[in-house]
Protein backbone atom coordinates (compact mmCIF):
# COMPACT_ATOMS: atom_id res chain seq x y z
CA UNK A 1 0.00 0.00 0.00
CA UNK A 2 0.93 3.46 -0.49
CA UNK A 3 1.45 5.77 2.36
CA UNK A 4 -1.01 8.36 1.20
CA UNK A 5 -3.58 6.14 1.01
CA UNK A 6 -2.92 4.39 4.61
CA UNK A 7 -2.98 8.44 5.74
CA UNK A 8 -6.26 9.23 4.17
CA UNK A 9 -7.73 5.52 5.74
CA UNK A 10 -6.54 6.94 9.19
CA UNK A 11 -7.11 10.09 8.85
CA UNK A 12 -11.21 9.90 9.69
CA UNK A 13 -10.40 7.80 12.70
CA UNK A 14 -7.13 10.70 14.34
CA UNK A 15 -9.98 14.02 13.42
CA UNK A 16 -12.93 11.45 15.53
CA UNK A 17 -10.24 10.95 18.31
CA UNK A 18 -9.26 14.47 18.01
CA UNK A 19 -12.83 15.85 18.63
CA UNK A 20 -13.59 13.43 21.37
CA UNK A 21 -10.36 14.37 23.53
CA UNK A 22 -11.05 18.59 22.92
CA UNK A 23 -14.64 18.07 23.93
CA UNK A 24 -13.50 15.92 27.43
CA UNK A 25 -11.20 19.02 27.85
CA UNK A 26 -13.80 21.98 26.63
CA UNK A 27 -16.88 23.71 27.31
CA UNK A 28 -20.01 22.47 26.37
CA UNK A 29 -20.42 25.30 23.68
CA UNK A 30 -17.38 24.86 21.96
CA UNK A 31 -18.20 20.83 21.26
CA UNK A 32 -21.80 22.09 20.27
CA UNK A 33 -19.62 24.89 17.57
CA UNK A 34 -17.53 21.27 16.55
CA UNK A 35 -21.03 19.74 15.49
CA UNK A 36 -22.31 23.04 14.15
CA UNK A 37 -19.27 23.15 12.01
CA UNK A 38 -19.07 19.27 10.82
CA UNK A 39 -23.17 19.84 9.82
CA UNK A 40 -22.28 22.56 7.41
CA UNK A 41 -19.52 20.45 5.83
CA UNK A 42 -21.44 17.97 5.55
CA UNK A 43 -24.38 20.36 3.95
CA UNK A 44 -21.87 21.77 1.42
CA UNK A 45 -20.63 18.58 0.82
CA UNK A 46 -24.68 17.62 -0.69
CA UNK A 47 -24.96 20.85 -2.56
CA UNK A 48 -21.46 20.57 -4.30
CA UNK A 49 -22.77 16.70 -5.05
CA UNK A 50 -25.96 18.06 -6.02
CA UNK A 51 -24.76 21.16 -8.37
CA UNK A 52 -22.11 18.64 -10.20
CA UNK A 53 -24.21 15.69 -10.48
CA UNK A 54 -25.15 14.76 -14.63
CA UNK A 55 -28.95 15.81 -15.39
CA UNK A 56 -31.18 12.88 -15.07
CA UNK A 57 -31.69 10.76 -18.32
CA UNK A 58 -27.88 10.74 -19.35
CA UNK A 59 -25.35 7.79 -19.60
CA UNK A 60 -22.49 7.95 -17.90
CA UNK A 61 -18.94 7.29 -20.69
CA UNK A 62 -15.97 6.02 -18.56
CA UNK A 63 -12.52 8.05 -18.44
CA UNK A 64 -10.20 6.46 -21.21
CA UNK A 65 -6.84 7.26 -22.65
CA UNK A 66 -7.07 8.64 -26.60
CA UNK A 67 -3.52 9.09 -28.08
CA UNK A 68 -1.46 8.82 -25.19
CA UNK A 69 -3.88 11.64 -23.60
CA UNK A 70 -7.10 11.18 -20.36
CA UNK A 71 -10.05 11.76 -21.74
CA UNK A 72 -12.36 12.23 -18.65
CA UNK A 73 -15.42 10.44 -17.45
CA UNK A 74 -18.72 12.43 -18.93
CA UNK A 75 -22.48 12.28 -18.99
CA UNK A 76 -23.79 12.29 -22.63
CA UNK A 77 -27.76 12.55 -23.53
CA UNK A 78 -28.96 8.82 -24.36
Amino acid sequence: MRWAEIMLFLTPFALFAAWRVSVAYARPSLAWGGLGVALVLCGATALFGLERRAPAGDAYVPARIVDGKIVPGRGVPK
